[in-house]
């Protein structure tokens, strides 16, 4: 049984017992067994309750008991009716004793029980300090004082009263059991359980294990806890409330599957008992069972039609998405208590998830007015304020409502936003980190909070967030493509492409993943799977710029080391010179020689005037049309590194000349023959060039510059 519950205070408080065999005369004349009566009438067994009321009824019919001795026997049947449970009996009985025994201090005592279980505890008070004071020795009326005063909140004078109590009697299990339960209140724990050990040592019984059991769950020993409620079950096997409690035990260590075999266990005792059920259907609820949940509450409300079990199942309605279903419930509620804050919670609940917004902040104003700390109220209307986008009156109400330890994973979300929104970035992941702490499992979480990461510029943690959140649900295109941008970044190339192909497998219309598998590739070194993939990526979206120029860089990576550096090095040369690069001809540039023949020399013209250079020079200005001719006159100078020319007839030499059918060999500037490879390749830039220059030259006429123009200068230069 429950310290400080009327039914223990009562028992304690019948230790003060009489023998009242000794106060009755013996008259064989007038009762035919008044003995037996006598020794059933002191009996002080709770479960003989209704033989103790039947003996002291037929001892206060004999007309011998006078004065005192009738006082006292008032006083043992109204202890009697006390065990029984009726308390105005009870108390009837105890103000004759009072008035015929006024020095018999058990009946004050017990009278004082009495009040203290209708809840008048002034009267309560009021006995216990008379009991004191006819009979200051005994310990059981310090207990019970100690025990009103502790409930009370006079938590000295219960101390004080405890103490005393255990000077006059040492092994007073009671005294031990009831501060322990003080303790327990003032979270004391180690003091707790020191008593209820004294106690247990002294008295063995199955309420102190429980109480004991109870003080070491709430410490956090749930394995000595359930030892104890376990060691109270061997006592009592039909115990519904030790089954309960270890079942309770059983779901703060998350083990559902054992906490409903002992609910099982608790119904098969007593299948009529409604808390059970409701108890059982909860952990039905948390396993997500929600049918045996509902089958449960049903069966419960068939027992005991009650509002806590309406409300239980209107949470269970919110939670399988039965708005109407909650609607009706809470209906039922209100109808038998207008004010009930809970069932205006959960209604408005409802009314916000049938998007009824008005009738919802409606439902929540009335139930957050009833109780300003409902935190599912504030919850739920901050939620609402935030869809509405005031964010103000959002974080307001989302931060009371975690507070008060709402423990729903949106309101930290929905804060998280508000932080992120105000720029607050550690807020906004301080509360991300709270819902991971709460519930490690879902996915999106981590999403989330590796994006704030990264945008703070924590790279490492961002990474260390999509690791988890991926493992989690690999199959996360986003979150697998942001894990790759981040390996990339970090030069983890082959890591980076494992996300990259796994994103495309999934989703293979996706230009973005093939557009960044195209980067890792290049930034690796491998330009002909980046050219690939960047090909793929503009199939799908012809319009993704970044493609397009990641695939002309790629292509040029593609292309000979030598081809791409010889205009390069061409430049550098006639730098080096510092010779214009207009100062050599193009006819002059590819000179064909004849095999074997001494390679002639070069012979470069006299400067062409100014203006008939800048007719030749086709470089632009500023406008686009000049920008082409630039382009054209660059590219057609670009096979500067090779030369064909004619082979001129020596006299000299007494040979004849060679025909241009003759075979001819390609050389560089420098003389040395270039491969077929180069030959081809600088052919193809030259029919390129001569196509855009035609292009150019039908879309607009040439404009010309005269020397000293200071846009002239600009393209010489």
């Amino acid at each position: 049984m429950r310290e400080g519950s009327p039914g223990r205070l009562l028992r304690a408080a019948s230790l003060a017992g009489v023998t009242l065999i000794a106060v009755i005369p013996p008259s064989h004349d007038v009762l035919a067994n008044p003995r037996a009566d006598a020794r059933m009438c002191a009996t002080q067994s709770e479960d003989m309750a209704d033989q103790r009321i039947a003996a002291c009824t037929n001892l206060l019919k004999s007309s011998r008991l006078k004065g005192e001795p009738q006082g006292v026997a008032y006083a043992m049947r109204g202890l009697a009716y006390l065990d029984r449970g009726d308390i105005p009996h009870a108390i009837a009985d105890f103000n004759q004793a009072t008035t015929l025994a006024p020095d018999f201090a058990p009946a004050y005592q017990n009278r004082g029980n009495a009040w203290y279980a209708r809840g008048n505890y002034g009267q309560a008070m009021a006995d216990y300090d008379e009991t004191i004071k006819l009979d200051p020795e005994t310990a059981s009326p310090y207990v019970n004082r100690a025990t009103l005063r502790r409930d009370l909140g006079n938590t000295a004078g219960a101390l004080e009263d405890f103490a005393k109590a255990l000077s006059l009697d040492p092994n007073n299990a009671g005294a031990y059991s009831a501060r322990g339960e003080l303790y327990v209140r003032q979270k004391d724990y180690a003091r707790a359980i020191a008593d209820f050990d004294k106690a247990l040592t002294l008295a063995p019984t199955l309420g102190n294990y429980m109480r004991r059991a109870q003080a070491r769950a709430e410490a956090g020993n749930l394995d000595l806890a359930l030892a104890d409620y376990r060691e109270a079950e061997r006592l009592d096997p039909k115990s519904v409330a030790a089954l309960t409690a270890e079942a309770g035990i059983w779901r703060k260590k998350g083990n559902l599957d054992k906490a409903i075999a002992a609910y099982d266990r608790a119904v098969d005792v007593d299948e009529r008992r409604a808390g059970t059920y409701q108890l059982r259907a909860e952990a039905y609820a948390a396993k997500g069972e929600r049918k045996r949940a509902m089958a449960d509450i049903g069966r419960a409300l068939t027992l005991s039609w009650s509002v806590d079990l309406l409300k239980a199942r209107a949470s269970l309605r919110l939670d399988e998405g039965d708005w109407s279903g909650v609607v009706h419930d809470t209906n039922a509620i209100l109808k038998a208590d207008a004010n009930n804050g809970t069932a205006l919670a959960l209604q408005g609940v409802a009314y916000a998830r049938k998007k009824d917004y008005a009738q919802a902040l409606a439902d929540l104003d009335k139930a957050i007015a009833v109780d300003g700390k409902d935190a599912l109220a504030l919850g739920e209307r901050g939620q609402i304020f935030f869809a509405k986008g005031d964010d103000e009156r959002a974080l307001a109400d989302l931060s009371r409502a975690i507070a008060l330890g709402q423990p729903n994973p949106a309101l930290y979300r929905a804060r998280a936003a508000i932080y992120k929104r105000k720029g607050d970035i550690g807020k906004a992941i301080g509360d991300l980190t709270a819902v991971i702490a709460r519930d490690p499992r879902a996915s999106q979480l981590y999403f989330e909070r590796a994006a704030l990461r990264q945008q703070k510029g924590d790279g490492d943690g961002a990474l260390a967030d999509l690791n988890e959140g991926l493992a989690r649900e690999p199959n996360n295109v986003a979150g697998l493509r942001e894990r790759a941008a981040i390996l990339i970044a970090n030069k983890s190339y082959a890591k980076a492409l494992g996300d990259l192909d796994a994103v495309i497998r999934l989703n293979p219309h996706d230009a973005q993943g093939y557009y960044r598998r195209g980067l890792a590739y290049e930034q690796s070194g491998d330009f002909g799977k980046a050219v690939a993939d960047f090909k793929a990526a503009l199939a799908r979206n012809s319009k993704d710029d970044d493609a397009r120029l990641a695939l002309a860089r790629a292509s040029e990576e593609l292309k000979p080391a030598k081809t791409r550096n010889l205009s390069r090095d061409k430049i550098a040369e006639r730098k080096d010179d510092k010779a214009p690069v207009s100062s050599v001809p193009t006819d002059k540039k590819m000179l064909p020689q004849r095999a074997g023949a001494p390679a002639a020399p070069v012979q470069p013209k006299e400067p062409a005037p100014a203006s008939e250079s800048a007719s030749a020079s086709t470089a632009a200005s500023d406008s686009p049309s000049q920008a082409e001719r630039q382009s054209k006159t660059s590219a057609s100078a670009e096979p500067t590194t090779a030369s064909r020319r004619p082979v001129h007839h020596d006299p000299s030499t007494n040979s004849k000349p060679v025909s241009r059918a003759s075979k001819v060999v390609w050389t560089d500037a420098r003389g040395r023959p270039l491969s077929a490879r180069e030959i081809r390749e600088i052919k193809r830039l030259m029919r390129e060039q001569g196509s855009a220059s035609r292009r150019q030259a039908e879309r607009q006429p040439p404009r010309y510059y005269r020397a000293g123009n200071s846009s002239f200068d600009q393209i010489w230069r």
